[in-house]
């Protein structure tokens, strides 16, 4: 009977044991690769057997008599002994270069034995990170090194080695903020300052999930940009020139610094009533961009902005009525918020759509003009638009705001995103700065599962608030 009771507490001490170490390997987004710290030893590097053993998902046996650890995964075995500096992996036999040590009652690794681990998808792929005196577990996107910085005439170019160069995007465009983002972990250095006829003048690591990016300052004088990935050599070049040479593309439009006034904000659930929208499976689009709405307004209204929507409840309200209460409002922003679908069932990800942003902004709109008569506009030009383009007066910020959402939501991991220049149904007639916001693809298994769970809804609708947040502060 007690043996009994002392399996059955084993079990469950293992079972909570094991539940700790799942929890562990997942990090909240933005919270880095999992890493376990490396100690010096007589001035060389070291593992504790124990981090080792979690990183891999090994069992330890020890035997006492002649002090040798085994360690044993699902498809692997290492064998380890106090004061030798040689260790077997399966059937073969490597040289550490220092003897495994025994300090405090567990074994000490040489850190060498990081590079003689099997490289298959049943282990865990370690990196030895000794700029941060750290071991990473790498994700199956692999690494990203250090950039190398060199200069040719009007070009500009950043090389990055990373494992996985097909997975590098572009994230924001804008000048001031470029934004980079890898699906590997970063595991390089960045340099302290940029050479002086560098038109990237600064770069930094900003926080993603299951990944990194990077934000680099453009020069006003660059005209356009490339981002080459050669994915046999394993690296990413991203090249900035102020030629206009054919095959780069323009940075965004330049918009206004400074924070922006956020008074109102409109946020239009698509569809409603007899109009579902996207179904797929369980999920009904016009029942989850209402849901995703009142999510998103409670996450706005905490930033202190009024928000309304343009509809609470499931029944039709017309185009024409809606831009009606966003003009009625005077709104600062319009979100107009659905589901994508496609026949395709590997299409995934988001889009925003924006008017097209192509041509310098109206300076009306930012009140850069000279001074105004009593109607408000300057005396020197009067601009006069469609009704139904009205927003295309507006399309600069619009685009603003469509990469700053998709940058929150790219680097939270809900991507792919696309951005897409193109003044949509939704926005026609409506006098404000606006996107048409497609949250994910409910066509797409992973996406819809994730916006079907409480979670999913709750980090959306917190990414889409901080790219509301991003463009108020003109980040």
């Amino acid at each position: 009977m007690k043996r009994a009771a002392w399996i059955a507490a084993s079990f469950l001490l293992g079972a909570f044991v094991l539940a700790r170490a799942s929890d562990w390997r997942s990090p909240a987004p933005g919270e880095g690769p999992e890493a376990v710290a490396v100690r010096t030893i007589e001035g060389r590097p070291y593992l504790a057997v124990n981090d080792l053993a979690r990183l891999i998902d090994a069992t330890k046996f020890w035997r006492a008599d002649v002090r040798r650890l085994v360690l044993r995964t699902a498809s692997h075995t290492i064998v380890l002994t106090a004061g030798n500096p040689f260790v077997v992996v399966d059937d073969r036999t490597f040289w550490l270069g220092d003897p495994v040590r025994s300090q405090g009652g567990e074994f000490q690794i040489p850190v060498a034995l990081v590079d003689s681990l099997p490289a298959d998808s049943t282990m865990a792929r370690l990196l030895y990170d000794h700029r941060r005196a750290r071991v990473v577990v790498l994700p199956v996107s692999g690494g990203v090194g250090s950039p190398r910085v060199t200069i040719d005439g009007a070009m500009t170019r950043l090389s990055f080695p990373a494992d996985q160069a097909d997975e590098a995007v572009v994230v924001t465009r804008g000048r001031e903020r470029f934004r980079l983002r890898f699906g590997g972990v970063f595991v390089g250095a960045l340099p302290e300052s940029m050479p002086a006829a560098s038109r990237v003048s600064s770069i930094r690591t900003i926080a993603a999930a299951g990944g990194s990016a990077f934000e680099l300052m453009i020069a006003p004088d660059a005209v356009g940009y490339r981002l080459v990935q050669e994915t046999g050599r394993r690296r990413v070049i991203l090249e900035v020139t102020t030629a206009h040479d054919e095959g780069f593309e323009a940075f965004a439009p330049e918009i206004p610094s400074g924070e922006r006034t956020l008074r109102v904000v409109v946020i239009d659930p698509a569809h409603g009533g007899p109009d579902a929208g996207v179904v797929a499976g369980n999920a009904i689009e016009k029942n989850l961009t209402l849901d995703l709405a009142v999510r998103l307004q409670s996450e706005l209204e905490r930033q202190g902005v009024r928000v309304v929507l343009t509809r609470n409840d499931d029944r039709e309200v017309p185009a024409e009525a809606r831009a009606e209460l966003a003009n009625r409002l005077n709104a600062d922003l319009v979100l107009a918020i659905h589901f994508d679908g496609y026949v395709d069932p590997h299409a995934r990800g988001a889009t925003a759509f924006c008017p097209p942003a192509t041509v310098t902004e109206d300076r009306t709109a930012r009140g850069e003009d000279e001074a105004p008569s009593a109607s408000g506009l300057s005396p020197s030009r009067v601009v006069m638009l469609p009704w139904r383009d009205i927003g295309t007066r507006h399309a600069v910020q619009s685009r603003a705001l469509a990469e700053a959402v998709l940058s929150a939501l790219e680097l939270r991991g809900q991507g792919p995103t696309r951005l897409r220049e193109r003044l949509p149904y939704d926005l026609l007639g409506v006098n404000a700065p606006g996107i048409l916001l497609e949250c994910a693809t409910l066509t797409a298994p992973d996406d819809r599962d994730r916006v079907m769970q409480e979670e999913g809804m709750r980090q959306l609708a917190a990414s889409i608030a901080d790219g509301v947040s991003a463009f108020r502060r003109s980040q």
